[in-house]
């Protein structure tokens, strides 16, 4: 037979241990929320840093991003350049690009012609001085 006495230094035991694991998940909890949210302040942070830091932060910050994924940097690099451009500039660089495209032909064909030019003229000096 067990009396209230006996019984009731268990129960007090069994409360202390039930309130601190309830202590100790409550601070668990917390903590987590708080390094969450310094973690989601410091990305935002860094996405600030990107977006206003120019092409060339843009740039690191890409590779960095690629590499942590285990990416192609440099490729990550270039995305993360262009992303940070303005619309004006992006504007401006895909004309550029596109114009080259097409006028690869043309400058691959004037370069030929360049060649053409300089060989005919080396043939024409080398007999005059013979």
């Amino acid at each position: 037979m067990t009396t209230d006495t006996e019984r009731e230094p268990a129960d007090a035991g069994e409360r202390l241990k039930a309130a601190l694991r309830e202590l100790l998940a409550t601070v668990l909890d917390r903590a987590f929320g708080v390094a969450l949210d310094a973690v989601e302040r410091l990305a935002q942070t860094l996405d600030d840093v990107a977006a206003r830091g120019g092409y060339k932060i843009g740039a690191l910050f890409g590779g960095v991003r690629a590499a942590a994924a285990g990416r192609n940097p440099v490729w990550g690099a270039i995305v993360g350049a262009f992303s940070a451009l303005n619309p004006g500039a992006k504007a401006a660089l895909v004309v550029a690009l596109v114009l080259a495209v097409l006028l690869l032909p043309v400058t691959v064909l004037l370069v030929l012609l360049l060649l053409i030019a300089v060989v005919i003229a080396a043939a024409v000096r080398s007999r005059s001085h013979a």
